[in-house]
């Protein structure tokens, strides 16, 4: 039996203003907010699991923008 995982990448970055951390998921448009990186990521993996249920989905932190993934 396989077990079939979607990954999504996520920017993490905080909010000077507010000192809040932000999981901005690019590919399905959605943002997750905690006050810390863990609470924004799984507020964010949250959201994708509500949006699709077919397969569960977990969010892969990245901290810097990468050139090559456009």
């Amino acid at each position: 039996m396989q077990y079939t995982v979607m990954e999504y990448p996520a920017i993490i970055y905080k909010n000077a203003k507010n000192d809040t951390y932000i999981a901005n998921c690019i590919t399905k448009k959605l943002i997750g907010y905690g006050n810390s990186e863990y609470n924004a990521v799984k507020n964010l993996e949250s959201l994708l699991n509500k949006d699709k249920t077919d397969y569960p989905v977990r969010v892969k932190p990245v901290y810097h923008f990468l050139s090559n993934l456009c």
